[in-house]
């Protein structure tokens, strides 16, 4: 399975591992990322995620579950140093400066409020919703 596989399911988030696709979902933003770290912990780590979107706020997450490989269409530079510093790689189409909100106006607000936090005290905050 590749990145162009999941691009043509439409899906924007699965869980795979040992080739085998554990969870996926439609659901937009950091809605199925927090619902993994919630449910899929242990099989998050030394899997691979396919994420619509990659972020820096998806990078911690994704390197709280210890993800070993991260296949999106869309990355920022910042999250692509996250997944290296985690030990994660990544495979993606194009890269950008910001993830931003939806009327294109302004940062991300899951972006903002990653700021200056670890993985773990990312995840923490948002399993805590």
């Amino acid at each position: 399975m590749n990145l162009d596989y999941f691009i043509k399911k439409g899906w924007s988030f699965a869980l795979i591992k040992g080739g085998e696709i554990l969870y996926y979902s439609k659901n937009q933003g950091l809605k199925p990322l927090i619902f993994c770290v919630k449910n899929y912990r242990r099989q998050m780590r030394g899997a691979t995620v396919y994420d619509k979107v990659v972020g820096r706020a998806a990078a911690l997450l994704l390197c709280y579950g210890g993800v070993k490989k991260v296949l999106t269409p869309l990355i920022t530079r910042n999250a692509l140093v996250v997944l290296q510093r985690g030990g994660a790689a990544a495979e993606y189409k194009k890269i950008v400066r910001h993830i931003l909100n939806a009327p294109g106006s302004d940062l991300c607000p899951m972006e903002k409020l990653s700021r200056k936090k670890s993985p773990a005290e990312f995840a923490k905050q948002m399993t805590a919703i």
